[in-house]
């Protein structure tokens, strides 16, 4: 995911730094109106903000009261302490998109067993004990799309290539394992690996520049996140291979919407952040009324190319810097 511009959310759903906006503990002592607050690993993402827009959308169908608290810069420590804080104010129901699977067990167990329900949206903890629910795309099948993608666009022939952000990360490993294996169905392609950009931008163009200008036998390449796709973009430019290098990322964000738009990729897998965040709250509420709610949750996936962009079945997808635009 992609640092970009902070959501403006309603004043009902403010995002806070790392102190709780002043709000009662638990429900509405009032009207009984149940209350889930969304802890996302870091504001001002697009992703997370459409998390967020999702979850406000579908607390104010059912009734309930949405806040947002996260910490301005990507920080299990300082997420720990957001949701210790939230463990004392005691919210019906926390959901959170946890910066660390490992550092955010601590805190998640406590607020777990004060008796607040814990939905996960994008990513799970080591535990999976804590957790009532995790919400999040299949990487394996969006993965598996983009070789089929890859296979259309390059007539299923030649050399491909992955750019992803670190060896190791689930996510990632996920996208990946899923395009390998389903590129074995296509012969007449070969795979040449996957090379890492560290989530640099600079890094993941430097690579596709060279891979593209040294092999001529080169015809795709398989961006597995926000940062490689722009980077390939520009690696593919200034090596003067636009487009004779089918490009199929991972991801959505301002600058792919251009490089769709201007048919500098042939596509990219998007998913659907406002739907995880809309099953999160209906998860949540279920989970506090005792209904049962699965362990594992998907959510959809759109491939998104320059002829369908701008349709309304894609448009539902792409991430929102602000709440209802």
């Amino acid at each position: 995911m992609r640092y970009g511009t902070a959501l403006r959310l309603s004043a009902a759903a403010g995002v806070a730094a790392l102190a709780l906006t002043a709000c009662g503990s638990g429900s509405d002592s009032a009207s009984g109106q149940k209350r889930i607050v969304y802890v996302p690993a870091v504001t001002g993402i697009p992703f997370y903000n459409t998390v967020a827009c999702g979850a406000q959308e579908k607390a104010k169908e059912l009734g309930a009261k949405l806040d947002v608290q996260g910490p301005p810069e990507f920080d299990p420590a300082k997420q720990s302490a957001i949701v210790s804080a939230l463990t004392a104010d005691k919210p019906d129901a926390i959901m959170i998109s946890v910066a660390d699977s490992k550092a955010l067990i601590p805190p998640l167990k406590l607020a777990k067993a004060a008796g607040i329900k814990i939905i996960g949206v994008d990513g799970d903890l080591d535990d999976r004990s804590i957790m009532t629910t995790n919400i999040i795309s299949n990487n394996l099948k969006g993965g598996a799309l983009a070789a089929d993608e890859m296979a259309k666009a390059t007539g299923g022939k030649g050399e491909i290539m992955g750019l992803n952000n670190d060896p190791g990360n689930p996510l990632g490993e996920a996208r990946a394992k899923g395009f390998t294996d389903q590129l074995k169905k296509y012969p007449g392609m070969k795979y040449l690996g996957t090379q890492y950009s560290k989530n640099e931008t600079a890094k993941a163009s430097s690579i596709a520049s060279s891979a593209s200008s040294s092999n001529p036998r080169l015809t795709g390449v398989y961006a597995m996140s926000t940062t490689n796709s722009e980077g390939a973009v520009t690696g593919l430019r200034e090596s003067g291979r636009t487009g004779k290098v089918k490009l199929i990322g991972f991801d959505i964000s301002g600058p792919i919407e251009t490089a769709l738009n201007g048919k500098q990729m042939y596509g990219t897998i998007v998913q659907h952040p406002y739907q995880e965040g809309q099953i999160g709250v209906q998860s949540a509420l279920d989970a506090v009324a005792g209904k049962p709610v699965p362990r594992d949750q998907n959510s959809d996936l759109v491939f998104a190319t320059p002829a369908n962009l701008s349709t309304p079945e894609v448009q539902k997808y792409v991430y929102k810097k602000e709440c209802g635009k």
